[in-house]
């Protein structure tokens, strides 16, 4: 009996099956607890990048609504939690909302919102987690800006030709309607204002009742070319003298690049300068009565469209049409913005540089003044391309090259989408 029992003690010891599932056991319970972890981590973040985005929703909302001063601080704190509410429906509550502030900057249009929140674990519990705490902060400035843009529009002679069956004068009227349209939606934002002046141009620039003014009274057609003194360039006003000048000063071509030195090119374009203004229906209306004809002096668009967002004209482009100060494009409260668009290269020039080089140094000269420049190349040859190239804002998103109708009324709609697009520091 002894024997026996000694040899069964034996066999017990030397057999691994109780083991195997020991280990299996403890490995299991490692397995689950991983999973568990993971299980909890992923509710974590999903509620955790669902509250984020909420925030950022409200927040966004909060300073917009900030911006427009029609609700009190009150009113603005208890929207930006509805409007974070609405947006968690459907989030799974996986977490629990224990504190949520609304901090309102009035004299920055900043609106800040924190939240905290608690996400109760099902599976890290056996390990002593029971929670894990999740925290958010978004901070909003709703730089509704006002707007300034003067449009350099090309209404020469080869905006007559066709492309795919359509007259480019007749693609650019569309594709300006449709810019108006959304720069100037029939319901405005609150408290923002938007205006677009005009800016036609051809072998000259026709100012209509201002040319007279800036003239100094010698201009008989309405019709004005460049400056020829100090001020050439520049966006300097009348007062500073070196006044434009007119057909009867010099109406030859010396622009050498495309081989029309002194050809009588000067012609007065029907197209009139418009100052700014809100008013759709009359940009629209203007732009529609729009005849092509004449050489490219495209300097001439790029001045008076810089002109008229220029500070310095005030004194001429009075009232409702008054360009705002410079100085409110650093306190970010102003854009001022230009658009040249043009088919043709520039060859048309009186008394300085040809008419890209003169092109070319305007719009330096009102970039350094923080004006933002765009420009089109509508079924523009290369050196049309190269010009309006160096003259646009640095960036893709100033520069585009429309071979159609269809190409053109896109690059003004990005354009306008660029203007109006909303700044969100966070």
């Amino acid at each position: 009996m002894a024997y026996n029992i000694t040899s069964k003690l034996g066999a017990f010891s030397r057999n691994q099956d109780g083991a195997v599932a020991m280990i299996f056991a403890l490995t299991s319970v490692s397995v689950v607890m991983l999973v568990g972890c993971a299980v909890d981590y992923g509710r974590a973040m999903h509620a955790n990048m669902k509250m984020t985005s909420a925030i950022d929703s409200a927040t966004i909302a909060a300073a917009k609504a900030l911006k427009d001063g029609q609700l009190t601080k009150g009113e603005i704190q208890d929207m930006a939690r509805r409007y974070f509410d609405e947006n968690m429906k459907g989030s799974g509550n996986y977490a629990t909302l224990t504190k949520f502030d609304v901090n309102i900057d009035n004299a920055a249009s900043k609106v800040t919102i924190s939240s905290v929140s608690d996400y109760q674990t099902a599976f890290t519990r056996v390990a002593g987690i029971n929670s894990i705490p999740l925290k958010q902060t978004a901070t909003a400035v709703f730089a509704l800006r006002d707007i300034e843009v003067g449009l350099a529009l090309d209404v020469t002679g080869s905006m007559g030709d066709t492309v795919k069956g359509v007259r480019k004068i007749d693609s650019l009227k569309s594709a300006v309607k449709k810019f108006t349209d959304l720069m100037l939606p029939d319901t405005p934002v609150y408290g923002q204002k938007v205006r677009i002046g005009l800016a036609p141009y051809s072998s000259a620039a026709n100012l209509g009742t201002y040319a007279k003014l800036v003239s100094n009274n010698r201009s008989t057609d309405g019709c004005v070319t460049e400056r020829a003194t100090a001020a050439k360039y520049t966006d300097a006003s009348v007062a500073a003298g070196g006044y434009f000048k007119v057909a009867a000063d010099n109406n030859r071509d010396i622009d050498p690049t495309e081989g029309n030195t002194g050809n009588v090119a000067y012609g007065c374009p029907k197209a009139v300068l418009m100052p700014l203004t809100d008013k759709k229906s009359d940009l629209v209306s203007s732009v529609n009565s729009y005849q092509q004809g004449g050489w490219t002096s495209g300097h001439f668009g790029a001045q008076w469209a810089w002109n008229l967002v220029s500070e310095e004209w005030g004194s001429v482009f009075t009232g409702t049409s008054k360009p705002d100060a410079y100085s409110k494009i650093a306190d970010k409260k102003l854009i001022k913005a230009v658009i040249l668009m043009t088919d043709g290269v520039f060859n048309t020039a009186y008394n300085n540089d040809d008419s890209a080089k003169q092109a070319i140094e305007l719009c330096k000269n009102m970039k350094d003044k923080g004006v933002q420049v765009f420009a089109i190349a509508f079924d523009a040859p290369a050196g049309a391309k190269k010009t309006l190239q160096a003259c646009a804002t640095p960036g893709s998103d100033y520069y585009a090259d429309a071979s159609d109708e269809k190409d053109l009324d896109e690059a003004f709609a990005a354009f306008a989408g660029k203007i109006n697009a909303l700044r969100l520091t966070q």
